[in-house]
């Protein structure tokens, strides 16, 4: 026979292979099982048979063999472990298939053979279980009658896939905080080892407090989260306090080891709460007929909304004489009634005061009415100071 052409029986699964070369590239044919010569171990009948034969102390060198042929890539401890706890399924392989490899014996030591055909009558009866290593998967599987198991990675190659979500309010009323939820799932089948979660702070928000493994700048939140297993989530939120009405915008990214960039962007719409204090104070009480009283008139802006088209107006009882009057805007009289010209804005926390002048006329207990009208209420301010006039 010569040395360019061999040929052999595989005994454990009676495997005939014709090649060229002691690599044994070429497609090999398989037949029958059972050979003691060539199987790689005993014939297994229970799940637990592989699990002490892959586990074996005397077997573990030639499995080692075995996984290093076979182009694995992962890590022997995380073999061992799947062997232990992985749920092992039975299955039947057809005749005709071909199989990607599967180990055998030339002369006991373990070799593995590349592209079997299984040209049986019936189908192989096998075991086989999967597992992650290293960041792939791997499928093990072992013909029952002959343990000549092999290992394969199956592809694609499991990874973890993020998706990302952002919760705030529609709109708050300031001063109240702003409560921003992220909710990072993993939505692959892989875990995200490590992934980041990025927030800038929104221009005229300040930050009050997070949750989660945090880093906070200047200018921007930064989230770490570990180990996001398959169908698992976390949420990561922040509390913020905007400065004044108007919009924040929360614009995040998230992006894992493995994991491609995904983004999420929500807003929050600030407004303001209006809110306004009248006040009337005549600097002299009581006052000599003939002379003069001063009434001061003060609007403050109590809210978080600015004000607009404040309009004030007096009105004089007729024991009083109108001098004149000063302050934000002119004021004129007309009759009894003095009116001021409107204020176009007045901003949170800012006051606008009038001066009015009048003379007392004659003694009498005096009410000097002043209402306020902006276009925020829908109905009049009203107060009054009381003078006496003697």
């Amino acid at each position: 026979m010569s040395r360019h052409f061999v040929s052999f029986l595989l005994l454990l699964c009676s495997l005939w292979a014709w090649a060229n070369s002691p690599a044994l590239a070429r497609e090999h044919r398989a037949t029958h099982l059972g050979n003691p010569a060539t199987r790689f171990a005993a014939p297994l009948k229970t799940p637990d048979d592989l699990r002490r034969m892959l586990l074996s102390e005397a077997l573990r060198a030639d499995v080692a063999m075995i996984l290093r042929q076979s182009d694995y890539l992962g890590d022997l401890q995380d073999f061992r472990d799947a062997v232990a706890k992985a749920t092992i399924h039975e299955l039947f392989i057809p005749p005709g298939t071909l199989l990607p490899s599967m180990s055998t014996r030339l002369q006991g030591r373990p070799v593995l053979l590349r592209q079997v055909r299984w040209a049986g009558a019936k189908p192989i009866a096998a075991y086989e279980f999967t597992f992650d290593s290293k960041g792939r998967r791997y499928r093990v599987v072992t013909p029952k009658p002959c343990s000549n198991f092999w290992v394969e990675e199956v592809l694609p190659r499991p990874a973890p896939i993020l998706s990302l979500a952002c919760e705030a309010p529609a709109e708050q009323p300031l001063p109240r905080s702003v409560s921003l939820c992220h909710h990072l799932r993993n939505s692959g089948n892989a875990t995200a080892a490590k992934a980041t979660l990025s927030l800038p702070i929104p221009a005229g928000a300040s930050l009050v407090s997070t949750t989660g493994t945090a880093e906070v700048a200047a200018d921007r939140i930064t989230w770490s989260v570990s180990d996001l297993a398959p169908g698992g989530s976390q949420a990561l939120c922040a509390t913020f306090v905007a400065a004044e009405p108007g919009t924040l915008s929360f614009a995040s990214v998230a992006v894992g080891e493995r994991a491609a960039e995904v983004q999420s962007q929500c807003t929050t719409r600030i407004y303001g709460i209006p809110a306004v204090l009248l006040e009337v104070v005549d600097l002299a009480d009581p006052v000599l007929v003939g002379k003069e009283v001063v009434y001061t008139i003060r609007v403050l802006n109590q809210g978080s909304e600015p004000l607009s088209n404040i309009r004030i107006a007096g009105v004089l009882e007729d024991s009083q004489a109108y001098l004149s009057s000063s302050g934000m805007t002119a004021m004129a009289v007309a009759d009894a009634r003095i009116t001021a010209e409107p204020l176009p804005r007045l901003n949170p926390k800012e006051e606008a005061t009038w001066r009015v002048v009048i003379k007392a006329l004659k003694a009498a207990d005096v009410r000097f009415a002043v209402d306020l009208r902006v276009d925020q209420f829908s109905r009049p301010v009203m107060e009054t100071e009381a003078t006496l006039q003697y």
